[in-house]
């Protein structure tokens, strides 16, 4: 993206400026980095939505919802995500691009933002107890609720058992057994040591005065910061042993089969990655893919069935609704599959089919404001350099020796399947 910038403007802390003409609201983004860590991810957890509550200029959610209809229906939200092995507290706030306005309110809504990040709602030395308790009940619904959703939950189990003894393993909604021992101060005391030890950035998507912006940034977002903690990048090769095969039983309609495999492809080795992505859209990346027409069309063994890559760990995830008397044909067929690709079995159609698939998803992400700053987000914690158009020319190129060279060093690693 040729007008894409990024600056640092303070210790660790990251603006980057997306100027975007075609949408009527601007989106401020803040992301605040931690390490995917077993003792702290519930905290964490908990953190976005009672900050979101109240803060100590707008003390209840009404006050909140005032604000943001006085600043033209401008939209708070926060949230807690999962990105590779980190944990990712996001904050961020859309608001009316100013060119459709009679006054400015960019400056208002930084500061709405600011407020709730930088100023909390602290009673007796903590967070709000009452608040507190709402958020935990959320947050524990929200845990439990995972097992509603079977595919979801099939997911979970397969991760949980492939990336046993890796920081991947640990759920990025935390644990409700932790719930008990975190109250209002403690909490307070976890969010003064995240403000000021983790990499944090900016993101502002939209039409705006670069220059005014900046300023408004660096303004209104002034952080308390100590010694940043350092983010290691994920350990992605893995070489299998012995393949994890693991049956859950549960009251369904419909088995859930998960295939995890190691890729061992370093997502820094950008062309072999994007021909990965290839490999992975070839096998089950669509209606025209070798598991959807081989195993759903040609022997109607299953409901659904698809492929999926995970950057930062190098891994694809082969998942599909089957019944279970269909389990062990299923299997057979996805390794016959996944076989047919590293050998090489691979026409010119389904490569220029993946490739064109890719590049109008890459081109969806202008579609949307905020596609683009999540987009941008990811690649910089993944310090991956690549703008869109790079990416593009590096899909583009990619040949069928390049994706099989991708894919040569897949293993399978876990086989789990949930059933009646």
């Amino acid at each position: 993206m040729k007008n894409l910038k990024t600056l640092e403007i303070g210790k660790n802390v990251k603006l980057t400026l997306i100027p975007e003409s075609k949408f009527k609201t601007n989106l401020v983004s803040v992301y605040i980095l931690r390490e995917l860590d077993r003792k702290e991810v519930t905290k964490n957890a908990l953190l976005p939505g009672i900050l979101k509550s109240g803060c100590d200029k707008y003390k209840t959610l009404g006050q909140l919802t005032n604000r943001e209809e006085e600043l033209y229906g401008s939209y708070l939200n926060a949230g807690i995500s999962k990105r590779g092995e980190h944990q990712v507290l996001g904050f961020s706030i859309l608001g009316v691009n100013e060119k459709y306005l009679d006054e400015k309110i960019l400056g208002g809504c930084i500061d709405l933002l600011n407020e709730i990040i930088n100023n909390p709602l602290i009673v007796d030395g903590g967070f709000s107890e009452e608040y507190l308790k709402i958020e935990k009940e959320i947050l524990k619904d929200s845990i439990m609720g995972i097992i509603n959703d079977k595919g979801t939950y099939a997911m979970k189990q397969a991760s949980e058992i492939m990336f046993e003894g890796e920081p991947y393993a640990i759920s990025g909604k935390g644990y409700i057994e932790d719930l008990d021992d975190i109250n209002g101060v403690n909490l307070y005391q976890h969010y003064k040591n995240i403000l000021k030890t983790s990499p944090i950035e900016i993101i502002i998507e939209g039409e705006f005065d670069e220059s005014e912006v900046v300023e408004l940034i660096k303004e209104r977002f002034t952080f308390d910061r100590g010694d940043i903690i350092d983010l290691p990048k994920e350990e992605f090769y893995k070489e299998v042993d012995e393949v994890k095969e693991v049956k859950e039983t549960m009251d369904i309609a419909q088995g859930k089969l998960v295939m995890g495999y190691r890729c061992n492809v370093d997502y820094l080795d950008e062309e072999r990655y994007y021909s990965l992505l290839l490999g992975s859209r070839i096998l089950g990346g669509g209606a025209d893919s070798k598991l959807f027409v081989n195993v759903r069309e040609k022997e109607s063994l299953c409901y659904t069935i698809y492929s999926t890559i995970q950057k930062s760990k190098s891994t694809m995830m082969v998942c599909s609704g089957i019944e279970a008397e269909n389990y062990e044909r299923t299997v057979e067929l996805v390794k016959e599959q996944v076989q047919k690709l590293k050998d090489g079995d691979i026409t010119e159609t389904e490569i220029a089919n993946a490739k064109i698939a890719f590049i109008n998803s890459l081109n969806s992400l202008n579609d949307e404001i905020g596609r683009l700053s999540d987009f941008y987000f990811s690649q910089s914690i993944a310090k991956n350099k690549s703008d869109l158009d790079e990416i593009k020319n590096m899909i583009n190129k990619s040949t069928k020796e390049d994706i099989v060279d991708a894919v040569k060093d897949i293993q399978l690693d876990t086989i789990y399947f949930l059933s009646k």
